[in-house]
């Protein structure tokens, strides 16, 4: 869908099979870091479907582009003038540098009237205050995935606070949550609403959660994991106080945040959060100055460098001990995130010989399309066109597959009449 107001922004939209101007509808808006709007809506068009939401996801806010609130306010405005929309019921999601996004217009964007927040792979958005507070947020993150410690101290902190919340963690690392945590995030909304008078009760919905709710608290006891216990109590006081009788589950929280059990599982939490934050530290302290290139031997400090992260890599694939192997994992793939990341700051100020710096260390790390592609982008927006195809080629050699991804992308403008580009876009779309 283009933006009518602004025909430079568009967005994928999933309605739902009965959907009608006769009734208004809840609607979540979803951000990824690429740009990629399909995408979350493929992965949860089913959970739309299923609950009745309007879906839609921005094609134009990506991490570093040039104007993320643009984005948010065209799609916002151009979906309230074509759809029938609960003004009581808009949410907001999206995947790492995108969940900061959806944060963000949930802080900023005061007509939207933003109700909650399904934030997956991150936590707040960088301006985040105590203003907004009391919005709703949901926490999807997976138990490899590097931005797992944040996600856990905000969990404390809103616990601590009394600010509502519920945290999912699933097995995997970085990336959109499977469709079953999107389905529990999309319910938790909805009891909200209830509980809040937004939505009518639904007795038979507010039982079978509540019954569930339960059952993973038995669970999480029998298994001796006090830290799933303590979300799980958490979740049958705060959702369902004023829907159900919670005296027995306040008083089973009580005795839990007390006891030494949960102590020592949230020092545990701690020590794993610490020891990423110092694996973290000492190797991004080298990857600052291999960057700003005040080294005084850039190939040692490099070689050092890959030499961590590959000592890092081992770690991650054969400790004997898993929490070691998690807390590697998370660190490595932080650091290698955080070193293509600062790659496209660079690249976003023109800082090119910086930004190749970053992509050609963190391609060496892993083989992997995604630092070539952006080598290539660095490379075109430098006038290299002779490196930028050969990255590309590359590119395709370790996995890219799908054509659109170079063919749509306006940092290769520059290469579209290339004869090279040409064949590389043609054989992709053969494949």
């Amino acid at each position: 869908m283009v933006c009518e107001g602004d025909p430079t922004q568009s967005y994928a939209l999933y309605l739902p099979s009965n959907y009608t101007l006769a009734k208004h509808w809840p609607i979540i808006y979803f951000f990824d870091p690429g740009g990629r709007g399909r995408r979350p809506l493929e992965l949860y068009k089913d959970v739309a479907e299923k609950y009745g939401f309007v879906i839609v996801g921005s094609n134009n806010s990506r991490n570093f582009g040039p104007d993320q609130s643009r984005s948010v306010n065209a799609i916002w405005l151009d979906t309230h003038l074509r759809f029938a929309l609960d003004g009581r019921l808009t949410y907001v999601s999206g995947f790492s540098g995108g969940a900061r996004v959806a944060g963000a217009m949930a802080l900023s964007c005061h007509q939207c009237q933003v109700a909650g927040v399904i934030a997956h792979g991150a936590g707040y958005p960088t301006n985040w205050g105590e203003a907004r507070d009391k919005l709703l947020y949901f926490f999807a993150v997976g138990n490899q995935d590097f931005n797992w410690s944040e996600v856990m101290t905000i969990r404390r902190e809103r616990e601590d606070r009394g600010l509502p919340y519920r945290v999912r963690v699933f097995s995997g690392p970085h990336q959109w949550a499977p469709a079953p945590v999107m389905e529990d995030a999309v319910e938790w909304l909805m009891l909200r609403a209830m509980q809040a008078g937004d939505r009518p009760p639904d007795a038979a919905f507010i039982d079978r959660l509540r019954s569930r709710m339960q059952a993973e608290a038995d669970d999480a006891e029998k298994k001796n994991d006090a830290i799933a216990q303590l979300n799980a109590y958490h979740s049958l006081v705060s959702d369902f106080t004023g829907l159900r009788d919670v005296t027995e589950s306040e008083k089973k929280l009580a005795v839990l945040k007390k006891s030494p059990a949960l102590r020592a599982a949230l020092k545990n939490e701690n020590e794993q959060i610490a020891d990423q934050s110092a694996l973290e530290t000492e190797v991004s302290t080298k990857i600052q100055t291999y960057v700003n290139g005040t080294a005084d031997d850039t190939i040692t400090l490099g070689n050092d460098i890959l030499h961590d992260m590959r000592r890092l890599r081992d770690q991650a694939e054969h400790s004997r001990n898993d929490t070691k192997r998690l807390v590697a994992r998370r660190a490595l793939d932080g650091l290698w995130v955080a070193g293509i990341e600062r790659g496209q700051q660079e690249l976003e100020s023109r800082h090119f010989e910086r930004a190749e710096a970053c992509f050609d260390l963190m391609s060496q790390v892993r083989d992997e399309p995604w630092p070539m592609l952006l080598l290539a982008e660095a490379h075109a927006a430098a006038g290299n066109r002779k490196l930028a195809i050969r990255d590309l080629q590359e590119a395709i050699r370790r996995g890219l597959t799908d054509a659109a991804v170079i063919e749509s992308n306006d940092k290769l403008q520059a290469l579209k009449t290339d004869p090279e580009f040409l064949k590389l876009v043609e054989k992709l779309k053969q494949k």
